[in-house]
């Protein structure tokens, strides 16, 4: 297929983060234009445009994940009768409708091509994304934390988490409730290789850091079939050992204070990740709301690069996605791709494991009273098999 069929392809590998494999495909190409010597340029506004939608993308991920899956399922297993989770839809739309304004739909926007994007804001489509902005701020400070966004981040203990009146603190009170949230304790490993906010690549084994290297990643197939046709997860390896990836990873990476603290107390179990997913959505939606004003209209939105027609070479994009590292690698031969291989951020946590080496997510679950209780402490890393299982 000719090269730019990957930006129509590529955002529908999955319905849930299609923008961030949007991203990684852009990347990607534009990566192959600079290993072969030609220069791709993009200006800053490009870039605030694509950071803006991708975020937007992870927090509307984040909120759907919290209110249809975490606060419905730990209510079911506390025979409690769950909350209206259907009043995220309303935030969630308002976030989507930021990201449409600058990137034309979502899901499955294909705007962002080699040399920038094809939108070009207008000053009453920022005033649009600022009213919003607004919206969804307001949601968060009186549903999701049920405190101002500053006092969210002057938190430091588990204490002050679990007290919040919002939605937030009523997921982790449950979890308390019942009796798991120090339970979900993995191997301690985190990876960060794409770009995000804060962050840096970086690869964390309990606590020690150093440099994350997307060359030390591989894939393990070994054990994707098994008898009985059941069919698993390619295994995602960094150094030939499961790593964590995702919003905890990020925070780390970051050195975002609240997690680190809390992590530093509790380990990398079920509290920690919760309230990495909830930290990150607040640093996330302040992101947003600052590239959105610094943004400066009158630089291009596009730079025209030579033609793809005649480009030859390797490529690989990475980004951060809602649930950890995505990564496209490509090979063009004359502007068509010749081969084409994506690791997605879920096969990082649901890797296949051995009963001596289990998966992120398989020992995590190890330990837990019932299959309900393992499929809570499962679902706290935000699996997404949809992508993973192509």
């Amino acid at each position: 297929r000719p090269a730019l069929d990957a930006l129509v392809i590529a955002p529908r590998v999955c319905g849930i983060c299609g923008h961030s494999h949007l991203m990684a495909a852009a990347q990607m190409l534009e990566s192959v234009y600079a290993n072969a010597g030609m220069a791709v340029s993009l200006s800053a506004k490009a870039q605030s445009l694509r950071e803006i939608t991708r975020l937007c993308e992870l927090v509307q991920n984040h909120l759907k994940w919290l209110y249809l899956i975490m606060l419905e399922e730990s209510g079911k297993l506390l025979n409690e009768t769950p909350g209206s989770a259907l009043k995220v839809l309303y935030a969630t739309t308002q976030i989507n409708q930021i990201s449409a304004l600058f990137s034309g739909q979502w899901p499955h926007s294909s705007y962002a091509l080699p040399g920038g994007v094809t939108s070009d804001p207008t000053h009453i489509e920022v005033m649009q994304a600022l009213k919003l902005c607004s919206d969804v701020e307001r949601f968060f400070e009186t549903e999701l934390l049920g405190c101002g966004l500053d006092r969210f981040e002057s938190i430091r203990s588990d204490a002050e988490l679990l007290a919040l009146q919002g939605d937030a603190g009523e997921c982790l009170r449950r979890f308390e409730r019942l009796g798991l949230l120090e339970s979900g304790k993995s191997h301690d490993r985190f990876l960060v290789l794409g770009g995000h906010p804060g962050c840096e690549p970086v690869a964390i084994v309990g606590g020690n850091r150093e440099q994350g290297d997307w060359r030390d990643v591989s894939e393990d197939d070994s054990r994707t079939f098994a008898q009985g046709g059941e069919s698993y997860a390619k295994n995602a390896l960094y150094r030939g050992e499961f790593y964590e990836t995702g919003p905890l990873a990020r925070a780390l990476s970051g050195r975002r204070e609240m997690i680190e603290t809390l992590y530093r107390h509790s380990g990398d179990g079920a509290l920690v990740r919760i309230g990495a997913r909830i930290d990150e959505s607040v640093y996330l939606l302040r992101r947003i709301r600052a590239l959105i004003v610094s943004m400066d209209l009158s630089e291009p939105s596009f730079i025209v690069p030579e033609k793809i027609e005649s480009l030859s070479g390797e490529g690989i994009g990475i980004v951060e996605a809602p649930r950890g590292t995505l990564i496209h690698r490509a090979t063009l031969s004359k502007g068509k791709i010749a081969s084409y291989s994506i690791i997605t951020p879920t096969q990082w946590n649901l890797g296949n494991g051995t009963a001596e080496s289990p998966g992120v997510a398989q020992k995590a679950m190890i330990g837990m009273k019932n299959p309900a209780e393992a499929s809570l402490i499962f679902r706290t890393f935000d699996v997404c098999s949809v992508c993973t299982t192509h």
